[in-house]
């Protein structure tokens, strides 16, 4: 067994897929279909189950797999330590978060950080925050902005924001009046909301399924600014964090009857190594930011 045949399983698995995962890999499929028969050969076990049109893992190939995943990023931080000791690596900042995040609260941090460190590379991935949780602890990717609540044990995690989520409104809209504003008034609206995975969804469908109330979702995107013109133009309401009606005369934001706040923090896996790269961008967020 070698790390070439579990990156090939791995793949396999990920596509469901021989043809799929040849493709993703750039080899010709007999080469992986060789790969897979020489592990299981090793192994003196079936892992993939063929006999359908997708395949499929066998018990044995589930136990694999978890650790494959494992081996494959232990090996990928191996690499990257020695490389960085001899200097070979051009540095690069890989970070997942929602996208409202990366646009509204980020932008000055990453400039600021690029005019210091103008040799690196930033990557920012647009995930929810709960996709972002998986992925770190999955080891898919390195450092991630996630929801403090609830955050697994597995993570290590620095707050760097409290924001309130709020109704967003139109200038006219008559939840205005209210000055709070009831759960139940807000899920018997039209809804435009983003889709399922982020904090902001998750809160609104928590909220309906403990208060019985099926929502009016007419509209799914999570384009913020698309959800804030089809606010303005009276289709529906959303939520948002406060900071994102700054500068925004047709919209407003009312606050929930309790008040919601989200608390976010900059996040990686408890013992994964951090690049270099990686590691200069804690040490400037952490030193940039309070936590409002």
């Amino acid at each position: 067994m070698n790390a070439r045949q579990l990156q090939i399983f791995s793949a396999v698995v990920e596509h469901a897929s021989f043809s799929k995962a040849a493709s993703a890999l750039n080899v010709a499929q007999p080469a992986v279909s060789i790969a897979i028969k020489k592990l299981e050969e090793a192994l003196d076990t079936v892992l993939l189950n063929r006999v359908s049109k997708t395949v499929s893992l066998t018990p044995e190939g589930k136990i694999l797999l978890k650790h494959a995943g494992k081996i494959l990023a232990q090996l990928d931080e191996a690499k990257l330590e020695l490389q960085e000791l001899k200097g070979l690596v051009k540095g690069e900042v890989s970070i997942a978060m929602p996208a409202m995040h990366a646009a509204y609260y980020f932008p000055e941090t990453f400039n600021d950080f690029m005019q210091a460190y103008p040799e690196l590379r930033i990557l920012v991935r647009e995930e929810g925050t709960r996709e972002v949780e998986r992925d770190l602890l999955s080891g898919k990717i390195d450092l991630g902005v996630v929801t403090i609540k609830d955050a697994s044990q597995g993570l290590e995690i620095h707050p760097l924001v409290d924001e309130e989520m709020v109704a967003c409104v139109a200038a006219d809209h008559a939840f205005l009046k209210q000055g709070k504003l009831k759960m139940e008034d807000f899920l018997r609206e039209p809804l435009v909301m983003v889709r399922a995975g982020y904090f902001l969804r998750e809160t609104i469908d928590s909220a309906a399924e403990r208060l019985e109330i099926s929502p009016n979702i007419v509209f799914e995107t999570n384009l913020m600014r698309l959800i804030k013109k089809l606010v303005m133009n009276g289709k529906g309401v959303s939520t948002c964090l406060r900071f994102v009606l700054d500068d925004e005369p047709d919209l407003q934001g009312v606050s929930f009857d309790p008040p919601i706040f989200l608390r976010l923090g900059l996040a990686w896996r408890k013992g994964h190594y951090l690049s270099a790269a990686n590691r200069a961008f804690v040490d400037y967020i952490l030193a940039d930011r309070k936590v409002s």
